[in-house]
């Protein structure tokens, strides 16, 4: 979350501890009102007593019950309207120290984060501000251009996968069939020739696209069996190629936003941040307070060089990563002490 919508949850936050607060203030106007009103009952009837020299008493409701039977019923509804408003006054005091804790934390994260931009505003050398910036806008263009193929990427995947899952389908049933017919008939066929019959010839007709639901009910393979078609090899390997392309946890919250780029932007520029913090963290546990960042270089999108800090000298080295399923954006940076 970035500061705003923090600030957002804060808002939130405070609308509820303040909407329980009134809610209270209410209950304490309303057991006020009831407590008048007992005690003008109290009044009416000649009782001495009154309700701040009774209401300790455990058995209060019925107090009366054998001395007094008429009035009983009257005081017995009245004491029970002001116990009904203590106990929302309770019960409201407890959701509001929960909402005050809420809030204490939604505070305490706010707070976190507005440390984190200000310590980058004041302290982060502007040459790795360049250099995380360019990172940022590589990962927004690398998500955004994956997100141009989905569409269509998807639509093969989806024909592919059902065409693989008959294929497989097909290949077990048969291997299984010609194992021992028999065995498969009594184990899937419900023990009747002609559920196998049938499973056949569906089979053979061939596959036929947007009939998933008929492949997929056709058989139900027990799952100790690991027969079913949705664990082939085949039928894996389709379906592992296309979540290493897309199944990354960012992407998929992205597509379930609808890629939302105003979310994109926010996420990305959030831990930009954190990477900034981190690598800071890292460059100062050797050099301490950052003296001079002249040293330091961008290249290709790289940064490296030498800083100096108050406690000594810092090289640092950025190493790209390459490779099947890497990410073009991704790097390692190295931090190392000069003696």
């Amino acid at each position: 979350m970035d500061i705003q919508d923090l600030q957002e949850k804060v808002n939130k936050a405070q609308e509820r501890v303040d909407k329980i607060k009134n809610t209270i203030e209410k209950h304490k106007k309303g057991y006020e009102k009831k407590v008048i009103a007992l005690d003008k009952l109290l009044e009416e009837h000649n009782k001495s007593q009154r309700w701040n020299d009774i209401k300790d008493n455990s058995n209060v409701a019925h107090m009366f019950y054998e001395i007094d039977p008429d009035f009983h019923h009257d005081f017995y509804w009245a004491v029970c309207d002001v116990r009904d408003k203590e106990r929302a006054i309770v019960d409201s005091g407890k959701k509001l120290k929960e909402a005050e804790q809420v809030l204490t934390n939604w505070k305490e994260k706010l707070g976190h984060e507005e440390a984190k931009i200000q310590y980058i505003q004041d302290t982060v050398p502007e040459v790795i501000k360049s250099f995380l910036e360019d990172w940022k806008r590589r990962v927004i263009k690398y998500y955004k251009t994956k997100a141009e193929g989905y569409p269509e990427d998807y639509q093969v995947y989806k024909e592919e996968k059902s065409r693989v899952y008959f294929e497989c389908l097909k290949e077990t049933v048969e291997r299984l069939v010609s194992e021992n017919r028999e065995e498969f008939i009594d184990r899937y066929c419900y023990h009747r020739e002609e559920s196998l019959t049938r499973i056949l010839d569906v089979l053979n007709e061939g596959y036929k696209p947007n009939n998933d639901y008929e492949y997929i009910n056709l058989i139900h393979f027990h799952y100790t069996d690991h027969n079913d078609p949705d664990e082939h090899p085949k039928y894996r390997d389709v379906v592992e190629r296309f979540n290493s392309k897309y199944g990354d946890g960012f992407f998929q919250a992205w597509l379930s936003r609808k890629f939302d780029n105003d979310w994109l932007e926010k996420e990305i520029e959030q831990e930009k941040n954190n990477k900034l913090v981190d690598l800071m963290n890292r460059v100062t546990k050797i050099t301490g307070t950052i003296t001079d960042a002249k040293g330091l270089y961008l290249e290709n999108g790289d940064i490296n060089g030498i800083i100096i800090g108050e406690r000594g000298k810092a090289k640092v080295q950025t190493i790209g990563a390459g490779g099947y399923n890497i990410q073009c954006f991704h790097y390692r940076v190295l931090i190392k002490e000069i003696k």
